[in-house]
């Protein structure tokens, strides 16, 4: 079976700079094309960092959210793409009825009530499996990451 996945580009995100990557990318390879390292200090999810993937990559921002998604798509941290895959597919066929942080605060406003159970569970078991040394650092925020753009959607 064949599994969809996100491009970093995908979340919708305010001052997401993708659009301007061409433009960008133009500059930086015409007037510094010898740079070794690039820091993107108002990082946002990475989109003009994505673009110097050949460099190394310093990135910032302020959001936690953001933190955890630059994390997921630019740390040299090795992960098991095959353990990570196995998590989401249980987490989209994962049906939830507990209450949680989510449908306490959330429910019915920006997300259905059913919506809010599952991304509270969800959210909950990553917290779980990385406290029982289940996943490591990159591996939990690629969890996350994968759990804030499907939110998006």
């Amino acid at each position: 079976m064949k599994h969809k996945t996100t491009l970093i580009n995908n979340r919708r995100y305010l001052g997401n700079k993708y659009k301007l990557l061409p433009f960008i990318k133009d500059i930086v390879d015409s007037e510094c094309s010898k740079i070794l390292s690039m820091a993107d200090i108002f990082a946002g999810t990475g989109a003009v960092a994505s673009a110097f993937l050949d460099k190394k990559i310093i990135s910032n921002d302020i959001m936690y959210s953001n933190y955890i998604c630059n994390r997921a798509w630019f740390s040299p941290e090795k992960f098991n793409p095959s353990k990570i895959k196995a998590i989401i597919i249980r987490y989209n066929n994962m049906v939830d009825s507990e209450e949680n942080y989510m449908v306490n605060n959330f429910s019915d406003t920006f997300f259905s009530k059913e919506n809010c159970l599952k991304i509270g569970a969800i959210r909950e078991n990553i917290k779980n499996l990385y406290k029982a040394d289940k996943i490591n650092k990159k591996e939990r925020s690629l969890l996350i990451t994968s759990l804030l753009y499907a939110m998006d959607k």
